[in-house]
């Protein structure tokens, strides 16, 4: 299971296959609910919101081997955080959502 370059997207080693394939559903359903948390960051109501859903994005994203989205997550929330334009930031979260997505629902990778 692969999206390509470094970001192997795989359960940890060591899982017992029946754990392994509940890690994976919930990648899955991660994965599927990637562009609903963009919008909501997108649409948050103010930068504290914004910054709270960044902030669960870094953590989920890290936790299911997303590491790549987990930075650019980071990055948006540092932003977010430092009040600067988040404009750059978020559109590179947003091209990693768009990334991941087609891989993920174009060439069936993880759905």
């Amino acid at each position: 299971m692969c999206f390509g370059g470094a970001d192997v997207v795989r359960p940890p080693d060591g899982l017992d296959q029946a754990f392994a394939a509940q890690f994976l559903e919930i990648q899955r359903a991660f994965v599927v609910g990637l562009p609903q948390r963009l919008r909501d960051i997108q649409q948050a109501p103010d930068q504290r919101a914004r910054y709270v859903a960044l902030h669960q994005l870094t953590g989920a994203a890290g936790g299911y081997g997303f590491t790549v989205l987990s930075a650019r997550a980071r990055g948006a929330m540092e932003a977010v955080r430092v009040d600067i334009d988040t404009g750059t930031a978020l559109a590179s979260l947003t091209d990693e959502v768009t990334r991941i997505c087609a891989l993920a629902f174009d060439k069936g990778s993880i759905l």
